[in-house]
């Protein structure tokens, strides 16, 4: 009976000091609390592995270091950090998700009755920082009758997430209706530089602007005479169109005998009636280059066809900053001056003249490199450009009449004479000097001519 006393007491003894030892470790061994087994994060989310803890028992969280961390916040999926403090290793699962559904913005669009569609054609943007699939709500959804409707598309991401979309869509009739080229007949001269698809476009009814393309082209620039270019566009819908057009090629006309031509720019003005009386007196036809400056004169420009003269165009607004702003500037500019020309004449003009010739450097304080361009483009979209090879300096309206004349007579010894004058508000000099300098060329034997298309150029070197 007492030896199984003693066995007791040991066997207590030993569960007492068992017990005061777990107790121990209990105590003084560090525990790793997580506020969520397993954590979750959104993707491409930023997270700091620390955060995830809530407490730590038995000792600092000073003492916690993070051992391995292999979480990718960029993809889905569960992953772990592991976590050290003393001798003691703590693991977290991590789990990355999606939970945000896609945001999405659809656009109309338009087919034909009986076709489907590529649903992506119909959205303009989605939002969402996974994969993202689209299928039509209604997988029976039916296009057989012409109209519009609202096509419901699910766009689902990775996530599992789902957003419902509405497309407008418009059904149509079959298009059968061709683009329309639009493609001008040109002339240029011989050693001109020509580029068939210049200034050429086709618009569809359907399409808008669909692509033009060059069939057949026999045009040798270096050769006068009849050529022709031949544009196909289609649209999506394999409607064909097609486009000739004629490219004439001259040879600049010979000088034969002394030629004059008289030009005259910057008109019309309070001062036009009075120059073409004195051509009227002179049996003289001039070249005007004319502008938009003065809208009450306007009408002189029709008087001055009327009477045989050349109406060429020179600038609406003859603003040098706008003009020369940019080569769409410059087509806008002389598109409107070609307008009012057409209007007052029922004639579109071809010869041109830049505001301050082809050798201009005022060009360059608003566009470097555009009178280089534009010297080719213009004759690309079928004008002639000219300069002059002498002037009477009338431009300057501070100079005497005496000194205007003496300047326009020293170019009496040339085979021929681009002369250039001008028919502006403050050019009152000009209509004094006229019918002198006229007088002059003429006693000298020359003849008075008009230019066109085929007239040589004079032109100038360009400067900018």
């Amino acid at each position: 009976m007492k030896k199984k006393r003693i066995i007791i007491y040991i066997l207590l003894i030993i569960i007492a000091c068992a017990l005061a030892v777990m107790g121990y470790l209990y105590f003084t061994t560090p525990n790793i609390i997580f506020s969520h087994e397993p954590e979750i994060i959104e993707i491409n989310s930023k997270y700091d592995a620390m955060s995830f803890i809530k407490k730590v028992e038995h000792s600092d969280i000073k003492q916690v270091s993070v051992k391995d961390d292999k979480v990718n916040n960029k993809k889905l999926g569960t992953y772990q950090i592991l976590y050290a403090i003393k001798d003691q290793t703590f693991a977290l699962d991590v789990q990355v998700k999606d939970t945000k559904k896609p945001e999405v913005t659809t656009k109309p669009v338009s087919i034909e009755i009986g076709e489907s569609f590529d649903l992506k054609d119909g959205i303009k943007e989605i939002k969402d920082d996974t994969k993202t699939t689209v299928v039509l709500k209604n997988k029976d959804e039916a296009f057989d009758k012409t109209g519009k409707k609202n096509v419901d598309i699910i766009v689902k991401d990775e996530g599992g997430n789902e957003t419902i979309a509405t497309i407008p869509l418009t059904i149509q009739e079959k298009d059968k209706t061709p683009p329309v080229i639009k493609a001008e007949n040109i002339t240029l001269q011989a050693g001109d530089s020509f580029d068939a698809l210049y200034g050429v476009s086709a618009n569809d009814a359907r399409d808008g602007k669909v692509k033009v393309t060059v069939i057949k082209n026999d045009v040798d620039t270096e050769k006068a005479g009849t050529y022709h270019v031949t544009y196909e566009s289609k649209d999506k819908h394999h409607n064909r169109s097609e486009k000739t057009i004629t490219v004439t090629v001259t040879k600049p006309q010979p000088v034969s005998g002394k030629v004059i031509y008289l030009t005259i720019d910057d008109g019309p003005s309070a001062n036009t009636p009075a120059i073409l009386d004195i051509l009227d007196q002179y049996n003289v036809k001039a070249t005007f280059f004319v502008t938009a400056q003065s809208p009450n004169y306007l009408d002189y420009i029709r008087i001055a066809h009327e009477k045989g003269h050349s109406i060429g165009l020179h600038t609406y607004s003859h603003n040098y900053a706008q003009v020369y702003a940019n080569e769409a500037a410059y087509f806008s500019d002389l598109q409107a001056i070609s307008d009012v020309v057409y209007e007052k004449t029922g004639v579109r003009s071809h010869i041109i003249r830049f505001p301050g010739g082809s050798s201009n450097t005022v060009s360059a304080n608003y566009n470097s490199g555009i009178m280089s361009r534009l010297s080719k483009e213009v004759q690309n979209k079928g004008y002639q450009y000219f300069d002059w090879n002498a002037a009477s300096g009338d431009g300057n309206s501070a100079l005497p009449a005496s000194t205007l004349i003496q300047t326009a007579k020293s170019y009496g010894n040339y085979p021929s004479v681009m002369m250039l004058t001008h028919d502006h508000s403050g050019s009152h000099s000009s209509v004094e000097t006229l019918p002198e300098i006229i007088s002059y060329y003429q006693n000298l034997g020359y003849t008075f001519e008009t230019v066109d298309v085929n007239t040589n150029g004079y032109h100038h070197g360009i400067n900018n």
